[in-house]
């Protein structure tokens, strides 16, 4: 067997076992547009178990779309589809074929609800793959701010952003080693925002639950809670034809960059919506292209 077709299938059969040893899920099915099963180079969970950066995570989705690209090159489709056929099937898969599911008991310590399946991805045009979009960037901010997501904090109590900054002028923030404001300073700080944006209907809860939620160490190299997008490029004929977002995810201050593997002069216009909602706050709402390929 060729050395590289025997790398990949190691890989592939590596990573996939792990994933099913480690929550007794089969991958989802495919994710890039054709048949072949997504690469997971990690468990799942691992991720979040490894706390790992926005940058780690981006090169991660670099390594496996790269590792996909090559493993289709190798293979011919009916290997493809044969290697799609093969994967293993979670524990207990076929065990119940042909048996009625038991009746859900009246218990109040009846079992957790199963997790409801991933609605399968819209079916695409003959000739048309799905490619997967690599987001970098997007948490920039205005020197005025000082690091503070201004225009999330704004969006979400509801007030532009020039009408926050002005309220946050009257603030005086802890620096760094300082352990906080004390008391004193802490009421005197929340005076000076409430007096000008309870005007605007912002209620005290609401300007301790958006606070906290956007709460960082910025001089620890910390940043606000976000959650990284994903999106598929639609090529056809080594051309991107469109974009599909799968999550618009949230946290993004900025457009941030846009890049395909494999296609190094495709660019793209990423536009971001805003509003109170700390889940679609700061959320990529559309992609537009401006070069194809």
């Amino acid at each position: 067997m060729n050395r590289n077709l025997l790398s990949l299938a190691l890989a592939f059969g590596f990573a996939t076992s792990l994933v099913i040893a480690q929550d007794g899920k089969r991958p989802t099915g495919p994710e890039n547009g054709s048949s072949t099963p997504r690469l997971h180079l990690l468990p799942r969970g691992a991720e979040e178990a490894l706390n790992l950066t926005e940058e780690q995570r981006q090169k991660l989705t670099v390594l496996e779309a790269e590792s996909r690209t090559k493993l289709e090159a190798i293979l011919t489709p009916e290997q493809v589809q044969k290697l799609t056929a093969l994967r293993p099937q979670p524990p207990g898969a076929h065990g119940n074929r042909g048996q009625a599911a038991p009746a859900p008991s009246a218990s109040n310590d009846a079992a957790p609800k199963r997790p409801e399946a991933e609605a399968p991805a819209p079916s695409l045009t003959a000739g048309v793959t799905r490619r997967p979009v690599v987001f970098s960037g997007g948490h920039d901010t205005v020197p005025v701010d000082h690091g503070r997501p201004v225009i999330l904090i704004a969006a979400a109590l509801g007030v532009q952003d020039e009408v926050f900054r002005e309220a946050f002028s009257h603030v005086h923030p802890a620096g760094p080693g300082k352990g906080g404001p004390t008391d004193t300073e802490a009421r005197a700080n929340k005076e000076a925002l409430m007096s000008r944006l309870e005007k605007l209907g912002v209620t005290n809860d609401r300007l301790n639950t958006v606070s906290n939620f956007y709460r960082y160490a910025a001089w620890e190299g910390g940043i606000w809670r976000n959650k990284p997008a994903t999106a598929y490029a639609l090529v056809n004929e080594g051309a991107i034809t469109g974009y599909e977002i799968t999550s618009g995810g949230y946290g993004y201050t900025t457009p941030p960059a846009v890049s395909i593997p494999g296609m190094e002069g495709a660019t793209a216009k990423v536009e971001i919506s805003y509003g109170k909602d700390f889940e679609t706050n700061g959320a990529i709402a559309a992609i537009t292209i401006l070069h194809s390929k």
